[in-house]
């Protein structure tokens, strides 16, 4: 008989929950980036925690979660990366990897530091931040010596194999240099669009 008149359309219900998120295809693109981001460092800390902590080579272990940190925090820019190795290192301190919470400190300073070096001096390229990366490592294994020393947890006589320790965990960096490269390229060329 009478025709109900709707002055508003009713809602469409066949839509997908991402839809209602109002999240743009350049955030999802971000969102897509980070977590490839976090799954290649969580696959790398447990590879060196479950398979590569059991085996010493000539007395040293290697340390492959500290290589990734510091790479990725070479390749983006200072600002993002310092809020990316603050965070990462808070995380790899709990858990429980890290030899002590001074981790946080040391990561973060150190990464900072050769992101703005690398970045500011060098030019954006596979050399560059692999001589960064490897610099920054043999410093990072450096001060976790000197401070294992001062704390009484090692003795003088093992710098040789923290020094063997951080070298060979810096044959990593290479395979792992194309790795966020091609993660870098979802979405854009920058991190921080």
């Amino acid at each position: 008989m009478f025709k109900r008149k709707y002055e508003f359309k009713p809602d469409r219900t066949g839509h997908s929950a991402l839809s209602r998120l109002y999240i743009t295809p350049k955030q999802r693109l971000q969102i897509l980036k980070w977590l490839l981001t976090a799954a290649v460092i969580i696959a790398v800390s447990v590879i060196q925690d479950s398979a590569l902590s059991r085996f010493q080579i000539f007395g040293a272990t290697l340390n492959l979660t500290v290589v990734a940190l510091l790479l990725l925090c070479i390749l983006l820019d200072a600002d993002v990366g310092s809020v990316f190795i603050l965070v990462a290192s808070a995380l790899y301190w709990f858990s429980g990897s890290a030899p002590g919470p001074y981790v946080i400190a040391l990561l973060s300073v150190i990464g900072v530091l050769a992101s703005i070096i690398c970045q500011a001096y060098l030019y954006d390229s596979f050399g560059s931040v692999l001589i960064c990366t490897i610099i920054a490592v043999f410093l990072y294994e450096l001060l976790i010596f000197g401070l294992g020393c001062f704390l009484s947890y090692t003795t003088a006589d093992r710098l040789m194999d923290h020094l063997l320790g951080a070298a060979l965990s810096c044959c990593i960096a290479p395979l792992l240099y194309p790795v966020f490269k091609a993660i870098d390229k979802i979405g854009g060329n920058a991190w921080n669009d």
